[in-house]
């Protein structure tokens, strides 16, 4: 499921304004310096970061799925358009789409959705959007298991889901309860007055040394890739 998977690893205990800072950093290079020297550079980086936190890359192999079509679609899209030079550049636009699927991945898997709320405080984002954003993501493996209770009730009925099929009898029942969880959960903040605009944390983010290290360390790499 994509959601947070405690562990003790250094990138799980840096802090997540750090995590942001240098997600946003690596992003920049891929949209920035989109060759394939470049690209294969920062996949050994993200191979490396998953490495240092515990995490296996079968995990976000399992939670995307079928999802991974769209890394390999390029591939076979420049082919059919471009034969001779098609086969260079669906790799680098599948390393690019990879690498940033992978980061972003892994930025959730080792931050807690309440540190990443006060990182986006932190940094000034607007306050609806960081709440709405955080709801979406802490919704994302309560909807996985909706849809394999959906997919499991839908078998026991004889619905077979074949792979040029559009899954109607998923979709749907997905959305009610989507809707419906939605709806109960805007009663239950209204009914608390909860207010976005003034969002209070319990744990105030602090900087320890080896954040400070890495920040220090930024400059260095941003000199050394520009």
């Amino acid at each position: 499921m994509i959601a947070f998977i405690p562990g003790n690893s250094l990138v799980h205990r840096t802090d997540a304004r750090v995590k942001i800072i240098y997600l946003v950093f690596l992003l920049f290079i891929l949209v920035t310096k989109q060759n394939l020297g470049v690209l294969v550079v920062m996949s050994l980086i993200t191979l490396l970061l998953y490495q240092l936190s515990g995490i296996p890359l079968s995990q976000p192999c399992r939670d995307l799925g079928r999802g991974w079509l769209f890394v390999v679609i390029p591939i076979l899209l420049h082919l059919l358009i471009n034969p001779q030079t098609g086969i260079y550049r669906g790799i680098a636009v599948s390393l690019f789409l990879l690498n940033i699927i992978l980061i972003s991945l892994l930025d959730l898997y080792t931050t807690e959705i309440s540190s990443i709320l006060q990182a986006l405080v932190f940094f000034k984002f607007p306050s609806e959007l960081a709440f709405t954003l955080m709801i979406s993501i802490r919704f994302l493996p309560v909807m996985q298991e909706e849809l394999n209770r959906i997919r499991v009730s839908q078998a026991l009925r004889g619905y077979g889901l074949t792979p040029l099929s559009l899954p109607i009898p998923l979709i749907v029942p997905l959305l009610h309860s989507s809707l419906k969880r939605a709806m109960e959960l805007a009663v239950s903040l209204e009914s608390r007055g909860f207010d976005p605009e003034n969002i209070h944390v319990a744990v105030e983010l602090k900087l320890a040394a080896m954040d400070y290290l890495f920040l220090l360390l930024l400059p260095f790499l941003f000199s050394l890739v520009f």
